[in-house]
């Protein structure tokens, strides 16, 4: 999947009920108030042990990878979603999330034997693969319950971080900063 897709993924997608009234600018806003926010507050308590952070780290990178643009990782999608899910969603969606990085370890000890994290990348890549035709299956049948899925929400959330973070609006959007409005007729006041 390409950027651009992950762009339309995103719109598609956008019926997660947290946000799912909000407009593309104040998507946007948001988007960067919580990056601001993340690099601001480092004494704000994490919503992710040790564990779920990097199994979230490790799972944002591969749904963006690096390539000749910037992935997941260096746009700090991993603690963009810490920070939403620990201040902007209700702890309902916080706790089936947490569930669903729970699973994630439970299919992997199934499937391979071993955690998440320690996973080879193409098992780890598999895993994940698994959640999304999961969720293509729900969305397929029309049923409502898809972006309510821990793994839409993960989708969700890692694309939304990346295309509001610094370096994915700098390097693969190219639209930081954001352009500014040229008003020729506006007077100043000396």
């Amino acid at each position: 999947m390409d950027r651009r897709e992950l762009l339309q993924w995103m719109v598609a997608a956008s019926g997660l009920t947290a946000v799912n009234r909000l407009s593309a600018p104040d998507l946007l806003t948001l988007g960067r108030d919580a990056h601001r926010a993340t690099a601001e507050d480092s004494g704000r308590k994490s919503v992710f042990d040790a564990q779920a952070a990097i199994s979230v780290a490790i799972a944002a990178e591969h749904i963006i990878p690096a390539s000749a643009t910037p992935g997941a990782t260096q746009a700090n999608v991993a603690a963009f979603i810490d920070t939403m899910l620990g201040g902007w969603y209700p702890p309902a969606d916080r706790d089936r999330f947490l569930r669903g990085l729970a699973e994630l370890d439970a299919r992997s000890m199934a499937r391979f034997g071993q955690k998440f994290t320690t996973a080879t990348p193409a098992q780890q890549i598999a895993l994940l693969e698994s959640f999304d035709a999961d969720v293509t299956a729900m969305r397929a049948s029309s049923d409502s319950a898809a972006n309510d899925h821990w793994f839409a929400m993960l989708k969700y959330l890692t694309v939304w971080g990346y295309c509001t973070s610094e370096v994915g609006m700098r390097d693969t959007l190219h639209t930081y900063p954001m352009p500014m409005r040229y008003d020729g007729n506006a007077l100043v006041d000396a």
